[in-house]
């Protein structure tokens, strides 16, 4: 015999009827506790990601603000499209009421690129044109790093900067796990500071 409903009185058919309201009404409910169950993993993982990578979820293409002479300065990456070269901005803020000259003669800059780990792969001294930052306003200097000067450095550092078997699904997930980071080291007649950005493997062959 098939199953369904069988039985003669109508009081029996409503009762029916109830408990196949009452079975799909639970049946959400199992659908709704489980979605959150869900959620509430997914948070706790994102949590515990981000407790574990505190950068990860910051603007890695610019540093933390320090204030150098009284002057607010921050290291930006600059996001032109280049395959030879790499741009640094160093924005600095002019809150005085008189215009002010940078670099100040007595300022020693260095540029540094360094593994996930903290091991120095390359450095350069920076020589920043002089520039006139208005009064009350922002200004930056400018390095630009030649890529065709890292090609040359040996490993681990080449595999941490160039990213030679790239495509474009693999770097996404890479770049949660690989990266290295760019350091301006400015030493002033006051004080000394260190402004450090992390940066995506660039996209290159190796040389053979």
């Amino acid at each position: 015999m098939s199953k369904g409903y069988h039985s003669k009185s109508p009081e029996e058919f409503r009762e029916y009827l109830k408990s196949i309201g009452n079975q799909k009404s639970k049946f959400r409910w199992r659908q709704i506790v489980i979605l959150l169950d869900i959620f509430l993993l997914i948070f706790v993982i994102y949590l515990v990601f981000r407790s574990l990578n505190p950068g990860s979820f910051e603007d890695p293409t610019q540093s933390a603000k320090q204030i150098i002479d009284g002057n607010p300065m921050y290291l930006a990456l600059s996001r032109e499209v280049d395959d030879t070269n790499q741009g640094y901005f160093l924005f600095i803020e002019n809150n005085t009421n008189q215009d002010q000259i940078f670099p100040d003669k007595n300022w020693e800059g260095e540029f540094r690129i360094l593994t996930k780990e903290g091991v120095v792969c390359f450095s350069e001294k920076v020589k920043w044109d002089s520039k006139t930052i208005p009064k009350f306003s922002k200004g930056f200097l400018y390095h630009s790093l030649s890529i065709k000067n890292l090609q040359s450095i040996a490993e681990p550092c080449y595999s941490e900067i160039f990213d030679v078997d790239y495509t474009f699904f693999r770097s996404k997930f890479r770049n949660l796990t690989l990266s290295f980071s760019a350091q301006i080291l400015l030493v002033t007649e006051k004080s000394q500071a260190i402004f450090q950005i992390k940066q995506k493997p660039y996209r290159i062959k190796k040389e053979k």
